[in-house]
């Protein structure tokens, strides 16, 4: 139980930061898959012959599983977020559940996240069948390819889901919200491209390809591990680039890492980025050269084995990221509190 603070908004608070926890991930698969499937998935598979419809229909259908998972994800984030803190401002202003949800309803916070249901709504209604169908198509000689405004209205709808995170967030408030809220655009869609790519090469690509030889599921992991380095190299670099401008914006002084509960998490929140630096390093520089030698040679190579490891490894740092992001939500930045010792978690403090 964090001190100063009762059991039940001890709980409402780490559940308003779990809730903020799953819209990133849920949104930023929406968002991410977008990039991912233009300049990896697509390119990889426009190089395999047509004999390969299988397994690109496995990958196709996964993907649609996947989306519609972070389509329900990103819903009951929302609503119980909503519920969360209309059980907080209740409790903490002395109003009944229907006035405190009125409330929320009317604040920043409120809006922002009532704004997700028609976009969740759109891109239910868009992306229905058509992430199977659609998504993948074209990719083989004489197949029709889905028209521009598919990928435009499916890009505009997950980028406005995104946005929302950050102006219901720590970024809508301070003395530079112009300059915090752009960089936090970007810091969060960049992450969300990072993060879409290695969920589908841990998770989706081994499904597609499982009941290949090792070496013939080298066909379509090299190219796509190629692809996708320099997409990370440069989604990883807007990460690290703007994740420290918002600490500069969000952290008052160096010593706050150590003497505040905030700058604690975020100390571990930079510690793990540099753990993904060396593994996306040692995906990048060492295991992706190897594998085109692989792939140039036609046989089974000890590198995708490897990889497989290092993604996966990758995957699980990726997500202790995002949940220490979910905590920090619920904290007050050291800005805008002097210190966090002893106190409690306001209302005030989680905007995301």
């Amino acid at each position: 139980m964090i001190a100063g603070v009762g059991f039940e908004e001890a709980f409402r608070s780490v559940g308003l930061g779990l809730t903020r926890f799953l819209a990133f991930a849920a949104h930023g698969f929406l968002l991410g898959m977008v990039p991912v499937i233009l300049l990896v998935l697509r390119p990889s598979l426009g190089l395999l012959p047509a004999e390969w419809t299988t397994v690109r229909a496995r990958l196709a259908t996964r993907m649609e599983e996947l989306m519609q998972a972070a389509v329900t994800i990103a819903a009951l984030a929302t609503g119980l977020a909503l519920l969360l803190q209309t059980l907080l401002v209740a409790e903490a202003s002395g109003q009944s559940e229907t006035d405190a949800f009125g409330s929320v309803v009317d604040s920043s916070f409120g809006r922002w996240h009532l704004l997700r249901v028609p976009l969740l709504v759109g891109l239910v209604v868009l992306l229905a069948r058509r992430v199977r169908s659609w998504s993948l198509s074209g990719t083989f000689e004489g197949e029709v390819s889905p028209g521009r405004g598919f990928w435009v209205a499916w890009t505009a709808m997950a980028a406005a889901l995104v946005a929302t995170i950050s102006f219901a967030g720590h970024s809508a408030s301070g003395d530079v919200v112009a300059v915090s809220l752009t960089n936090d655009l970007v810091h969060v869609a960049a992450g969300a491209v990072w993060f879409t790519g290695i969920v589908v090469l841990s998770v989706v690509l081994p499904y597609a390809c499982r009941n290949l030889p090792d070496g013939e599921r080298l066909r379509l992991l090299a190219p796509a591990v190629v692809r996708f380095s320099t997409v990370a190299l440069v989604s990883i670099t807007v990460v690290g680039v703007t994740g420290a401008i918002n600490s500069l914006l969000r952290v008052g002084r160096l010593q706050d890492l150590v003497d505040t509960r905030y700058g604690n998490v975020l100390a571990l929140k930079i510690g793990l980025f540099v753990v993904i630096l060396a593994v996306g390093g040692l995906n990048h520089f060492v295991i992706r050269h190897r594998l085109e030698t692989a792939i140039g040679r036609r046989r089974a190579s000890s590198s995708r084995a490897l990889f497989r490891r290092t993604i996966v490894t990758e995957l699980i740092v990726a997500v202790a990221v995002l949940g220490l992001t979910g905590i920090l939500t619920s904290m007050a930045p050291t800005r805008e509190a002097a210190s966090e010792r002893g106190e409690g978690v306001s209302i005030s403090s989680y905007r995301g």
